[in-house]
């Protein structure tokens, strides 16, 4: 009885290992709704121009749009652009937003997308969400 449950648990652990990586969430909560990156997912490899996807509350957006972002490793911005509402925006509930990011890169560069709520009073306390991505040469 003792072989055959350890043998059940241990073919349980071997499936687990193999099975593929759950995609990542990418979500925080701010106020109990999430900002989500549907596309593209942590950790992807991308090429310009990136089309990044996903929700976030209506009160991230200031005239339906945010601030999108690519920052290389060391900090410096590599390409920015407007993530704009895709649908009502002037709403506590997730609204769709796209945006597009087109960059210039010689070789395989580590980078992060980076989200930030739109904030016009400069006020701080600014909520943002960032995800690894690797660019690549067209």
């Amino acid at each position: 009885m003792k072989r055959t449950a350890f043998a059940t648990i241990l073919a349980a652990f071997a499936l687990n290992a193999c099975s593929p990586p759950a995609p990542a969430n990418n979500a925080e909560t701010a106020h109990g709704v999430a900002i989500v990156i549907t596309a593209p997912l942590a950790g992807s490899r991308v090429t310009s121009p990136l089309q990044v996807e996903g929700t976030a509350p209506g009160d991230w957006f200031f005239e339906a749009a945010f601030p999108a972002e690519l920052h290389a490793a060391d900090g410096h911005v590599i390409a920015q652009a407007p993530a704009r509402a895709q649908g009502q925006w002037m709403t506590e509930a997730p609204v769709p937003y796209e945006a597009q990011l087109n960059f210039i890169v010689l070789q395989e560069t580590p980078a992060t997308l980076v989200l930030k709520e739109d904030m016009p009073s400069g006020l701080p306390g600014q909520r943002e969400i960032s995800i690894p991505v690797v660019l690549e040469p067209n």
